[in-house]
């Protein structure tokens, strides 16, 4: 896992292949340290959230890449494997260190869908992906010509409108909580299929040299959605497409992109106990915004660390 993400790898080496984009290796970087800024609650924090749409877009959209890539065979079954043994090893870890820091004894999860997200609410993020991967060889077999793509861009807003509903319905106000009766990790799921199918769709859509449909379904779904919930959530799908846009056409030459890139993941897993340090460090009353900074470049330091590790760079 180390240098990829959740769904697939990067694209390595001195040059990078045909149609990559080191700005997308960037980007992934920068919605790690917008997670992490949303989950401190710093200034801005809703906003920053906009990082999780981002993250949900790049790994959808880079799978559709990596099976292209490939041969096509298992390769559902291979990722689901890359994934299922970390997301073991952290629900483990965080097991552990939550049973450290918390007073409350140990019990065993009795609700069935703890299986689907783990002992860490971010946790939810893994099975999610290891799940909705198997969409993806049929989103790129089955949407070959424009005709489809115009098909699966209506599709998109069918499927997302129904999903963004029930999603504001559980949170008007608060749109990351779930104050609802949806058990979690629903309301993540409401949120982040439909901008995983969209990732994918742009994929497809650059493969084909026709993205307006998918953008126009973005723009479609966002504004009805907020039309009918006047959230800041409603809007991520538009907010995405035209931030995936703009950094698709920026050009940047050098390796480092990817190299940053290649810590995302990490950063993304490590984050929580990172920020479970600077608060045993500096206080429940730390600022916010020093508290999201001092975590991001420990979980940064901590996957580098890891990385270097045979053994545990495996599963990072």
């Amino acid at each position: 896992m180390a240098g990829g993400t959740a769904a697939g790898g990067t694209a390595g080496g001195g040059t990078a292949k045909a149609g990559y984009k080191r700005s997308v290796d960037l980007a992934r970087f920068v919605a790690a340290f917008g997670i992490v800024w949303d989950h401190a609650r710093a200034p801005f924090a809703d906003e920053g959230y906009t990082a999780l749409a981002l993250f949900l877009v790049l790994t959808s959209f880079l799978a559709i890449g990596s099976f292209e890539r490939s041969d096509g065979k298992n390769f559902w079954l291979s990722r689901a494997r890359r994934i299922a043994l970390p997301w073991l090893v952290w629900c483990a870890f965080y097991r552990v260190v939550f049973e450290v820091v918390s007073d409350a004894p140990f019990a065993v999860m009795r609700d069935p869908w703890t299986l689907l997200i783990g002992p860490s609410i971010h946790l939810w993020f893994l099975p999610f992906v290891m799940i909705f991967l198997i969409t993806i060889p049929w989103i790129s077999r089955a949407v070959d010509r424009p005709v489809r793509l115009y098909l699966a861009s209506a599709l998109l807003v069918l499927v997302s409108l129904p999903l963004g509903l029930l999603h504001a319905e559980l949170s008007p106000s608060a749109w990351f909580l779930n104050p609802g009766s949806y058990p979690q990790p629903l309301p993540q799921w409401f949120f982040s299929l439909p901008l995983f199918w969209f990732g994918a769709l742009l994929a497809v859509g650059k493969r084909l040299g026709l993205v307006w449909p998918v953008v126009l379904a973005a723009a479609l779904t966002s504004a009805a959605l907020f039309w009918r919930a006047p959230e800041f959530a409603s809007v991520q799908m538009v907010l995405v497409a035209v931030l995936f846009e703009s950094v698709w056409r920026v050009q940047i030459n050098g390796r480092w992109p990817t190299w940053l890139a290649g810590f995302a993941f990490g950063i993304y897993l490590l984050h929580p106990a990172a920020m479970l340090v600077v608060f045993k460090l500096f206080g429940a009353e730390v600022d916010r915004s020093f508290a999201a900074l001092f975590a991001f470049a420990l979980a940064w330091a901590l996957t580098a660390l890891l990385q270097r590790l045979p053994g545990v760079n495996r599963f990072i």
